[in-house]
């Protein structure tokens, strides 16, 4: 009985090494493909959510408030 066991925990260790081995394989070859994907779909990348989110801050010239009193709302008249 403990043979059996053995041999399935070498089994076991044997498919995860395979499953191991085929992802270093594929993952460049993958990465490639998205890669290539990305540069044909400039959409995919989410620039135009970007840009928008950008517009829509306020200007570099007003800056944020740096202490509690700055804000005008907390201030005590």
């Amino acid at each position: 009985m403990s043979r059996r066991r053995r041999r399935s925990a070498f089994d076991a260790l044997e498919t995860i090494a395979l499953v191991g081995a085929i992802g270093l394989i594929l993952s460049p070859a993958l990465k490639g493909i998205v890669y290539r994907w990305r540069l044909q779909n400039p959409r995919a990348r989410g620039d135009a959510a970007i840009d928008e989110s950008l517009e829509e801050t306020f200007p570099a010239s007003d800056p944020p408030a740096s202490r509690f009193v700055d804000i005008p709302e907390n201030r005590k008249h």
